[in-house]
């Protein structure tokens, strides 16, 4: 509603009243809210030079975002040429010195690693040209259908093997395996991604064959699901260190 009223030019609602209400909600928002949101946002900066901000004493000719290195930031001096209370949003980005511990709300997902064969195997360490399983294994906690997204990043020594035969549903040589079906599924460079639809509380199944590619010792990040319309129901591993040897 703020994205067409801004755009219709309607003064039917007052714009602030919905901006602070967008902006003020703690809550986590699903794609689409997110994505209104982001054209509400891009409706309101259409016309920056209509805010009055100066920066450094000078007016702003485009919407006001500098994106700088945290050693890097240069004073600046904000100001309103109206003299009227700015609003500014400043958000920090960052690496967390403490990885991230499995957990979640609704559901439970599990990352393990299987030789060709079916054997477990530690996914932690591997030699350059080995094969191998990533089996992601996700849990409901409740009996509620659910349309689920899952992300699995890789780490930077491995890389997805010959995704043309799971995308033709080839897994003559993987007969211990039993996985679920997905709506969709992408083998990216950095990572698998694939969209399900969930009923009732069985577990789903992903895998995908990786390789080893690059000697090193990478970081692993979480494998991570989401529910679409329920962006608080969601859960991830934990992160970790894989070496390729």
């Amino acid at each position: 509603m703020l994205a067409l009223l801004v755009e219709a030019g309607s003064e039917a609602i007052n714009p602030e009243t919905l901006t602070h209400r967008v902006s003020s909600s703690t809550a986590q928002m699903s794609t689409q809210e997110a994505a209104w949101t982001l054209l509400a946002a891009h409706a309101l900066i259409k016309n920056p030079e209509a805010s009055g901000l100066l920066v450094n004493g000078q007016a702003t000719t485009a919407p006001f975002v500098r994106i700088e290195g945290g050693q890097a930031l240069a004073p600046m001096a904000i100001s309103s040429a109206t003299g009227a209370a700015t609003d500014l949003t400043l958000t920090t980005l960052g690496v967390p010195e403490v990885p991230p511990v499995a957990g979640g709300y609704g559901y439970t997902i599990e990352r393990s690693h299987y030789s060709l064969e079916g054997q477990p195997l530690t996914g932690d360490s591997f030699a350059v040209g080995d094969r191998f399983v990533t089996v992601l294994r996700v849990i409901p906690h409740e009996n509620v259908g659910a349309r689920l997204m899952v992300n699995d990043p890789l780490p930077a020594g491995i890389e997805i093997d010959n995704p043309n035969l799971l995308r033709a549903g080839d897994l003559r040589d993987l007969s211990w395996l039993k996985p679920t079906g997905a709506e969709h599924a992408e083998f990216r460079s950095d990572r698998f991604l694939a969209a399900v639809d969930l009923s009732g509380t069985k577990p789903v199944t992903l895998a995908y064959v990786s390789r080893a590619v690059t000697p090193g010792l990478f970081h692993h990040p979480a494998a991570q699901v989401e529910d679409m319309y329920r962006p608080a129901y969601r859960a991830q591993t934990s992160a970790g260190q894989v070496e390729v040897r």
